[in-house]
C-alpha cells in the first residue's frame, strides 16, 4: 500500500509539473550497491550475497555509513521563477519514504539577494562544501562548509561578481513531537556563516565558521579552502578546519585536507590526502588518510583502480588498507568490482566484496 501510495504521490507530481514553466522533476537510484558476494578471513565463515554488507560499506577509511542499505530511489520536485522558488527532495528506501529537502526561496533581489526556508538535509546547501575529484569513493574534510538542518539562509551571491556570503539560522527540527522553539541565547550558537570569492581562471577563496557536533561536546569548525584554476585539465583544492575552542574543557583540533585530479585524456589520475588531531574523550589522536585513483576511458567502458591508506598514532592500530579495481559501463553507469579490505594490525581480519553499483536517472 505504501509503494502505491509513493507511485500515486509520483504521478500527481508528474501530471501537475508538466504545464508549470520552470518546473523539473527526477527519479534515480542514489549509488545503490548490492554485493554478488562478501566475505572474510575469519576461518569457517560464509560467503554472502545481497544488499550492501553492513561490515563494509564504503570502506573503514571512509567511516563505514555512506552506502544506503537497500537499493535507494531519489524523488526530485523543483520549480523556479523569477521571485521564488521550491525545492522537495524525498528518498525512498524499500517501503520508508524520508524527505531530506523541504525548502523555498524567495528572491528578494533577483540574482543579488535571497532568502531560502525550511529543512536542508540529504546534500544540504553546499555552496561552500568540497568534495574530493574520486567518480565514486569522494571524500572531504568531514562536510567542512555544509548548511545542514532547518532554519533560514540568508545568501548574497551578485551575478557575474564571483562573490557569495551567506548566512544560516539553524533551528530545531520541527517535524515530530519536539521543541521547535528555544531561548535566544541557546540559538545564536547554531549559527552558520560562509563566503567565497572566485578570480576568474586563478583562484577561489573559501572561508566560515560552522558549528558542528563532531565529538563528545559541541564546538564550533572554523575553516578556510583555496582551489586553483590556472592550470588546464587540473582540478586542485586545499582546505585546513580548526575546532575546539568553545568547547569545556578547552581543546584544538586542525585537520588540513589536499584534493586533486589530472586529466589526460583518456587518463585521469585523482589523489587525496588528510592529516588531522582530534581530542576524543580526552585524548589526542593524530591520523592521516591518503586515496589515489587511476582510470581509463575507452569510450564505452572505463577501467581504473581505487585505493586508500590510512593510520594513526594510537599504539598498534596498523595501517589500514582498501584497493578496488573496476570496470565501468559508461552508457548505462554501472559499476562492477572487486573491493578488499585490510589492516597490518596483528591479528586484523581481511574482508572483501564483488559488488555492483548503479548511479543513474533523469
Amino acid at each position: 500500500m505504501k509503494k502505491l501510495l509513493v507511485v500515486l504521490l509520483a504521478l500527481t507530481c508528474l501530471s501537475a509539473l508538466a504545464f508549470a514553466d520552470g518546473a523539473t522533476v527526477g527519479f534515480g537510484f542514489g549509488r545503490t550497491q548490492f554485493n554478488i558476494a562478501s566475505g572474510n578471513s575469519i576461518s569457517g565463515s560464509d560467503i554472502v550475497s545481497g544488499w550492501t554488507n553492513d561490515n563494509l560499506k564504503a570502506g573503514i577509511l571512509h567511516g563505514g555509513d555512506s552506502w544506503p542499505p537497500a537499493p535507494r530511489v531519489n524523488l526530485d520536485l523543483a520549480y523556479s521563477g523569477t521571485f521564488t522558488s521550491y525545492q522537495l527532495t524525498a528518498y525512498i528506501n524499500g517501503n520508508a519514504m524520508t524527505w531530506v529537502n523541504v525548502n523555498g526561496t524567495l528572491k528578494l533581489v533577483p540574482d543579488m539577494f535571497s532568502l531560502k526556508i525550511g529543512e536542508f538535509d540529504g546534500d544540504g546547501f553546499d555552496a561552500f562544501r568540497k568534495t574530493s575529484p574520486h567518480p565514486i569513493r569522494d571524500v572531504n574534510n568531514n562536510n567542512i562548509g555544509r548548511f545542514n538542518g532547518w532554519g533560514v539562509i540568508a545568501d548574497v551571491a551578485p551575478k557575474d561578481s564571483g562573490f557569495e556570503a551567506a548566512l544560516f539560522y539553524e533551528v530545531a527540527d520541527p517535524t515530530g513531537n519536539v521543541v521547535t522553539y528555544a531561548t535566544l541565547n541557546s540559538t545564536l550558537g547554531n549559527i552558520h556563516v560562509a563566503a567565497s570569492y572566485t578570480l576568474p581562471g586563478m583562484l577561489k577563496i573559501t572561508a566560515g565558521a560552522v558549528p558542528g557536533n563532531l565529538f563528545a561536546n559541541y564546538d564550533r569548525n572554523i575553516f578556510g579552502r583555496v582551489e586553483l584554476l590556472m592550470v588546464p585539465n587540473l582540478t586542485l583544492w586545499a582546505d585546513v578546519r580548526y575546532d575546539g575552542f568553545d568547547v569545556t574543557p578547552a581543546v584544538s583540533n586542525i585537520n588540513a585536507f589536499l584534493a586533486g585530479a589530472y586529466a589526460m585524456d583518456p587518463l585521469t589520475i585523482v589523489l587525496a590526502a588528510g592529516y588531522g588531531s582530534n581530542d576524543v574523550l580526552g585524548t589526542k589522536v593524530n591520523a592521516w588518510a591518503v586515496y589515489p585513483e587511476v582510470y581509463f576511458d575507452a569510450g564505452a567502458i572505463t577501467v581504473g583502480a581505487y585505493t586508500a591508506f590510512g593510520g594513526s598514532d594510537i599504539a598498534n592500530s596498523g595501517i589500514a588498507i582498501e584497493v578496488e579495481p573496476y570496470v565501468k559501463l559508461d552508457d548505462f553507469n554501472l559499476r562492477v568490482s572487486f573491493h578488499y579490505i585490510t589492516s597490518t594490525a596483528s591479528g586484523a581480519v581481511s574482508r572483501w566484496e564483488v559488488p555492483i553499483l548503479v548511479d543513474w536517472g533523469f
